[in-house]
């Protein structure tokens, strides 16, 4: 068990970091809205080259990959209701390398009680 680990930790070490962002990572829906509409920006950056995609992890599809590259750039417009989650894969093995969540916020404003009794005066 102590080799396995130790291989994996090894294989894990030998792989260049990736720096992978979305931006926006988060939407607010006030009361009555049910969707959000957002125009994301992803961006990833590797020290060595890459061959990566881009996957909704609720979609079988990718929807941009980067072939021998050491950085990748992607915009598109999301509509989603839930947070939804972002993976980088390698292209050859499907193997997740790096995920970004994009979070959807429902703003339940409740209406708070007054501090004070509207027939007092102080």
């Amino acid at each position: 068990m102590a080799l396995a680990n130790e291989a994996a930790a090894t294989h894990e070490a030998s792989l260049p970091l990736i720096h992978f962002s979305i931006k926006p990572r988060l939407c607010v829906l006030n009361a009555g809205e049910e969707v959000c509409r957002d125009e994301l920006e992803v961006k990833w950056q590797s020290t060595a080259v890459r061959s990566l995609c881009l996957y909704q992890t609720d979609k079988a599809e990718p929807l941009r990959c980067w072939q021998s590259a050491t950085r990748g750039e992607y915009q598109f417009e999301l509509t989603a209701s839930v947070s939804t989650d972002f993976e980088l894969r390698e292209t050859d093995t499907g193997t997740a390398v790096s995920d970004q969540r994009f979070q959807v916020v429902y703003n339940d404003k409740k209406y708070r009680r007054a501090r004070r009794n509207p027939w007092s005066f102080f």
